[in-house]
């Protein structure tokens, strides 16, 4: 017997202290996550949803943004019978949305739709205090960060891999440079939640730079009582401590990484360097010279697609907004790419979906 593709939710509106709140199937706010595919019927025939319509936007209570309406459909007044807000999902779906009541704000929560590289995380952070936050971007389209959860412990001047089943989040600092942590902690990307424990780093460190595939996740550099070259790896898919890869080419920390499927490449770094080196992802030794940024730099950010890297920011020895590029499978040095809106360095957030690469957060002039 074919599975059905139409399913539905029980709407119900209930105050549980803190103003009303939109429950699913009796569940307060729940994430709801949508497959493509599947038409999703939210029923609001119970009499509490008088007053309540739901209906969908890409941004918390469609602040800066419109109602969400393709592929949706409506019947009826909530409260009253037939009444429903209607969503047929498909590939082209943005990766998040939100529920939201169009008359009352704060009644509604996000919307995970899982399909294809869409998402990027990132954790942590200095600024006003050391920050356990997990926040993400939707890259299909634009927006601002929304919640993803929370890490195991609070840190400044962490690493981080991103791959399209798991995160890696790894590395810092909870006390401004005290106490260097050798932390992994991992996280699924399709979906919301808090980071569980993935095992260990070689040795504790902070500003290392983590790079990867789909099946091997890589990190370099950091700083331990002196900069560090070491390279360490361990396998995505089996969480396990970290193993030795091998060493960079310059030691050093605050570098960019990016890769391939198959090379990863670290440019730039503290002390302030235009080193620019690779590994072989697939398989382990020393670092190899692939060139030189226009500047020596630290502090720069790094993304790519599956055949170019690019650089962004840091400093030269002020505050850059110099974007350069390298084509990944061959060596040579950076070519001017375009600016930043800002110029910065330190950025917290880089990444790419293989066409669009962003860049957020990091420290300005100011």
């Amino acid at each position: 017997m074919a599975r059905s593709t139409t399913f539905k939710y029980t709407v119900t509106v209930v105050n549980p202290g803190s103003g009303n709140k939109y429950y699913m199937d009796g569940i307060l706010q729940t994430y709801v996550t949508l497959f493509p595919g599947c038409t999703y019927e939210f029923n609001q025939d119970d009499s509490s949803n008088a007053t309540h319509p739901l209906r969908f936007a890409t941004q918390v209570d469609a602040a800066n943004s419109s109602e969400y309406t393709t592929g949706v459909t409506t019947s009826g007044t909530p409260g009253s019978a037939t009444a429903f807000t209607k969503i047929e999902v498909t590939t082209s779906t943005p990766y998040r949305l939100f529920f939201y009541c169009t008359s009352h704000s704060g009644m509604g929560n996000s919307i995970t739709i899982p399909q294809g590289i869409a998402t990027r995380a990132y954790a942590g952070g200095g600024y006003p205090s050391y920050s356990n936050s997990i926040e993400a971007v939707d890259l299909t389209t634009t927006g601002n960060s929304f919640d993803f959860g929370d890490m195991s412990y609070s840190a400044y001047a962490n690493g981080g891999i991103g791959g399209t089943v798991k995160g890696l989040l790894f590395g810092g600092s909870p006390d401004g440079g005290s106490t260097l942590l050798n932390t992994i902690d991992q996280i699924i990307v399709r979906s919301l939640g808090n980071s569980v424990d993935f095992g260990n780093l070689v040795t504790g460190t902070n500003y290392p730079c983590g790079l990867g595939n789909q099946t091997r996740g890589v990190y370099g550099g950091g700083y331990a009582g002196g900069y560090l070259n070491n390279i360490g790896y361990v396998t995505i898919a089996a969480s396990g401590d970290a193993t030795d890869f091998g060493d960079l080419t310059v030691a050093r920390n605050a570098l960019a990484g990016f890769s391939s499927p198959t090379r990863g490449v670290w440019a730039g770094g503290s002390p302030s360097t235009d080193t620019i080196d690779y590994v072989t992802i697939a398989s382990t030794g020393n670092a190899i010279d692939f060139g030189n940024l226009a500047a020596n730099t630290t502090g720069p950010a790094g993304t790519s697609s599956s055949t170019r890297g690019v650089i962004a920011g840091g400093n030269a020895p002020g505050k850059i907004n110099v974007i350069q590029y390298v084509t990944t499978a061959s060596t040579g040095n950076t070519t001017d790419f375009g600016d930043l809106t800002v110029a910065k360095s330190h950025m917290t957030i880089n990444g790419s979906n293989n066409t669009i690469g962003i860049f957020g957060g990091g420290q300005t002039p100011s």
